[in-house]
């Protein structure tokens, strides 16, 4: 089982950025998961929200700003200190030399940015970490493009609500990896995942005793903002 810092070290640091990252490595976690959008000029940059107004000093959506205006602005969470935006290569380039995977979720579920897969996959080949990568998206269309585009990786299908319409669709499709919040996984439910050989991740893990029934039920990946082995 496998203990992913969600957003980074987020409990500590301000989410999704590279402080929050090398703190969840140097913390001992098995690695990161984080959040991919494009900018207006096609950079990939690792934040959750659509806009920047939550984890920033900015106003406004990503896609309509260049990486370098982004640069201006700190995303520290309200934290004190300047925290420029991460691009996704600043991380991938992190875990190079390292035992740590990266969870990369493709945020499309709102914002369909166009290509955006091909440019995520393209980027972690060039960087020749492909097998310490997870890709995940709460939109199937992702899903399914990325198993296309990389047939032999990781991909798991994410959701918050309407488990059984989302259960159904990872059967259809052949999803191999399942991506569900913690409160919807009980015994049962595992046990039919597990019967369909379906590779189970949860989040956001919020305490040790959630974190002890889930391991107990074979959940291969636990995502929380808290370090809690």
């Amino acid at each position: 089982m496998k203990l992913l810092a969600h957003r980074g070290y987020s409990a500590c640091y301000p989410e999704n950025t590279m402080e929050a990252f090398v703190q969840a490595y140097q913390k001992g976690f098995d690695g990161v998961e984080t959040d991919v959008h494009m900018t207006k000029d096609g950079q990939l940059v690792l934040i959750h929200d659509e806009t920047i107004d939550r984890t920033s000093n900015g106003h406004g959506f990503i896609q309509d700003y260049t990486y370098a205006k982004l640069q201006e602005y700190s995303f520290s969470c309200g934290k004190e200190g300047f925290y420029p935006l991460p691009l996704l290569e600043d991380l991938l380039t992190f875990i190079q030399d390292k035992e740590f995977v990266v969870n990369i979720e493709l945020k499309t579920d709102v914002i369909a940015y166009q290509g955006i897969e091909e440019k995520v996959h393209a980027l972690v080949k060039a960087l020749r970490v492909e097998k310490q990568i997870y890709y995940s998206s709460f939109s199937l269309s992702s899903v399914l493009k990325m198993k296309e585009i990389a047939p032999k990786s990781y991909v798991g299908y994410l959701m918050e609500n309407d488990y059984e319409q989302k259960y159904h669709e990872l059967l259809k499709y052949h999803i191999q990896a399942f991506h569900p919040r913690y409160d919807f996984l009980d015994l049962e439910r595992m046990k039919q995942l597990k019967k369909h050989h379906i590779f189970t991740a949860s989040w956001t893990i919020p305490d040790f005793k959630e974190y002890q029934r889930l391991k107990e039920l074979g959940v291969d990946i636990l995502i929380s903002n808290e370090y809690l082995r």
